[in-house]
Order: structure tokens, then C-alpha cells, then sequence
């Protein structure tokens, strides 16, 4: 067993011990506000210690990564909870950290934001090299950053930005990500969505998105953010076709249970970026709000994952079979993306901004020679119905 304290900032929340293998964890001690806390991470949790290892797997790399034995292998690590237990437990989403018994260390010593990290872990990780992460440390933003994808965090002198590596040799799975925060950018006032670039990284294509936080800023994802509205159930599933209007409906209750102003407008916002580019990784992590550290009212989160979008997947069948009937797959998308509601603050929305957005998809696909004959047709046929659709609610 391994002990620690959970610490936001300075505030100490709980000591515990956790089991890196087993999964095994006990509180010792708990401060009041750390129960408080701890009964705010996730609905439906039954425990403190189901609250801690929920916490604790959610910043930890994730199992579905393809090189995750590589890097535990590496550093000589048990399970991704033991490598996070190695280090602090540092994230850039929010102000969640591990001390150890009998350490005097303070948030100022140790965060991110304030202090470097080890660049040369990333690097590593994205040329292949893993046996060089045996002289790297885990104390390092990548160790919990979940997500499937090969990833690793940047700083410049322009801020901090993640870079994600490209699931495909050729990049074409970034490309539907790109266009969705164009049109994203089109659909929301400035900082609403996080803005994405191609780049390439030692030969290799990766997305570019900049951090979407302030050093004095914490994200509470999709499910701390019902746990505080109080719903202690799911209200429903989040992936893919399984997005109704009730799930929106209750995401615009939970943001303004916790005082974010235009919920409602904000949530038709996203829904609307969803029907118009067929994203359908659509999950608790994937969505949040965002405050200041001491304050009591959030601001919703950017929008800031589209992997998957306009229909440009990793599966290649899918986009053959998308192809192959075209009636079927204009039907599928009628049914999968009509969850607009038309009771919702349109307020906001112009028609006007999406006007020659085909354009800007053509160019897109134009550049890419992996995609078969035909995709261009269907995938801009499919945007101009799924925008006639939008258009009908928001003047309903």
C-alpha cells in the first residue's frame, strides 16, 4: 500500500492508501470539505475510496494507449496509478495533487504552471525511444493526461499546448478534428472552442491545441460537473448515436445549478457543432466548466475534442461503407444528429456564418489523397442537410 494526501492547492483534503495493482484504497483521515469534495467527482460513486480511485485512474495514462506497457515498462512501473504515484499526480485541468507522508512541499513548489517539467519525456515517447524514459521523470503532465492517443504536453513562449500524434501514417484522421474547430470558431464568440493545428513533430503528423486554463483556472469535466449540480445519476448515455435532446436538456440544467450564465444557449451552441460536423466522441471528459480558484460561479469550458468529425475516422471501413450507400448513410445521419431543440436560447445563431462552409471543406479533402473518390460529394451533401436541419429549429 502506498499512502498519501490528496491536496487541492494547500488545502489538505484526505489521507489515504491506495494499492497500485489491486486497486485496493483507504481513508485514514479526511477533513469535512474533503468529504465534501470527494462526494463531488463523480455521480453515483458509493465511497470516499470509490471517489479516490476513480480520481486517481481518471489522471492516470490511459490502458487503451498502445504503448502504455512501453513506458511503464520503462520507468519500472506496476500499473498507471503506480507511475502517478511516482510524481505528484500534477495535471494542467485542475489543482488535484499527491503529497507525501511527512512533506512540507506547497502548491507554489511543485505545479505545473509555476515550474518546468521534464520536456525529454515527450520527446521520447514520440520518437519510439522508450528505453531512454528509464533517465526521465515522471513528473511530467503526459503521466496524467488520459486519452488513447500518443500525446505529449508543450510549452513555448506562445503558452502550453497539447500535441496528439495521428493515428494514421498519413494524418487524414486529424483533418475532420481541424474542420470541426473551424466551424466551431464560426459558432461560438471568441474562446469558446479550443482552436486546433496540424504540425508535425519528428516526423510524424500531430494536432496542435493550446491549454484552455489559466495558471489561477480549474476544469471541472462532465462528471464533477453533475456531481455539484447534484444529479446522482447519469442522465443518460454519451457516446455517439446515443445523444438525445434529454441529455442536453440535463447538461443545461447542470450548468446553471452551478451559476454558469446562458447555459442554455451554450448548451445549443454545442449541440449544434455536434449535428454539423457527425462528431460522435461525445463523453464526460469531453465537455466541463471552468472557474477561478476561489470563486464561485464557472464559465462553461471551450469545446476541445472532435476526433472522429465530418466522418474522417480510423476505420477505414466505416468510411467505405459510408460510401456505399449513400441513401442508408444520409438516413443515419438524420437519425443520429436530430436532437436539437427548438425550446433552447437560438438567440445567438446566424445563419449566416455557416454560408460557404462547403467551400472550406473541399479545400480540406482536396489536399488529402487517401480519401476514395466520392467522399467530397457525400461529406458536403451531408453538412448542407444537417445545416437545413439547424436552420428549421433555430427559426422554429
Amino acid at each position: 500500500m502506498i499512502r498519501r494526501t490528496l491536496m487541492q492547492r494547500n488545502r489538505e483534503l484526505v489521507d489515504f492508501e491506495i494499492d497500485p495493482v489491486t486497486r485496493d484504497a483507504r481513508v485514514i483521515d479526511a477533513s469535512a470539505e474533503g468529504d465534501e469534495l470527494l462526494a463531488s467527482i463523480k455521480p453515483g460513486l458509493k465511497d470516499r475510496e470509490s471517489a479516490l480511485l476513480w480520481l486517481a485512474r481518471k489522471r492516470s495514462i490511459s490502458a487503451l494507449r498502445d504503448d502504455k506497457d512501453d513506458i511503464l515498462s520503462a520507468f519500472g512501473a506496476r500499473t498507471p496509478i503506480d507511475l502517478v504515484l511516482r510524481g505528484h499526480g500534477l495535471s494542467l485541468s485542475d489543482q488535484f495533487w499527491y503529497r507525501a507522508p511527512g512533506s512540507a512541499e506547497r502548491w507554489e513548489d511543485i505545479n505545473f504552471f509555476d515550474n518546468e517539467w521534464d520536456p525529454s519525456f515527450g520527446a521520447a515517447v514520440f520518437k519510439r525511444d522508450y528505453a531512454s524514459l528509464a533517465s526521465c521523470s515522471p513528473e511530467t503532465p503526459d503521466v496524467t493526461t488520459c486519452g488513447h492517443s500518443v500525446k505529449t504536453w508543450e510549452r513555448s513562449d506562445d503558452g502550453i499546448f497539447l500535441t496528439k500524434e495521428s493515428l494514421l501514417p498519413d494524418g487524414s484522421d486529424l483533418m475532420g478534428a481541424k474542420l470541426a474547430s473551424d466551424l466551431c470558431a464560426h459558432l461560438f464568440d471568441e474562446g469558446g472552442c479550443v482552436h486546433i493545428d496540424i504540425v508535425e513533430r519528428y516526423g510524424r503528423h500531430c494536432s496542435s491545441s493550446s491549454l484552455m486554463l489559466a495558471a489561477d483556472e480549474e476544469l471541472a469535466d462532465g462528471n464533477r460537473l453533475r456531481a455539484m449540480a447534484g444529479m446522482q445519476n447519469e442522465p443518460g448515455k454519451t457516446d455517439g448515436d446515443h445523444m438525445t435532446a434529454e441529455l442536453f436538456q440535463s447538461l443545461i440544467e447542470a450548468y446553471a445549478a452551478v451559476g454558469v450564465a446562458d447555459a442554455s444557449a451554450h448548451i445549443a451552441r454545442m449541440a449544434c457543432c455536434f449535428c454539423l460536423t457527425f462528431t460522435v466522441d461525445f463523453h464526460s471528459g469531453n465537455f466541463g466548466a471552468i472557474r477561478k480558484v476561489g470563486a464561485d460561479t464557472w464559465r462553461p469550458a471551450p469545446l476541445f475534442d472532435f476526433e472522429g468529425s465530418f466522418g474522417i475516422a480510423v476505420d477505414e471501413s466505416k468510411v467505405a461503407v459510408l460510401l456505399a450507400n449513400p441513401g442508408f448513410t444520409r438516413l443515419f445521419c438524420a437519425r443520429s444528429f436530430s436532437f436539437l431543440d427548438p425550446s433552447w436560447d437560438w438567440s445567438w445563431y446566424d445563419p449566416r456564418v455557416l454560408g460557404g462552409f462547403e467551400d472550406r471543406i473541399v479545400e480540406a479533402i482536396a489536399t488529402n489523397r487517401s480519401l476514395p473518390p466520392g467522399f467530397e460529394e457525400a461529406v458536403t451533401g451531408l453538412f448542407a442537410m444537417q445545416r437545413e436541419y439547424v436552420n428549421m429549429i433555430a427559426s422554429a
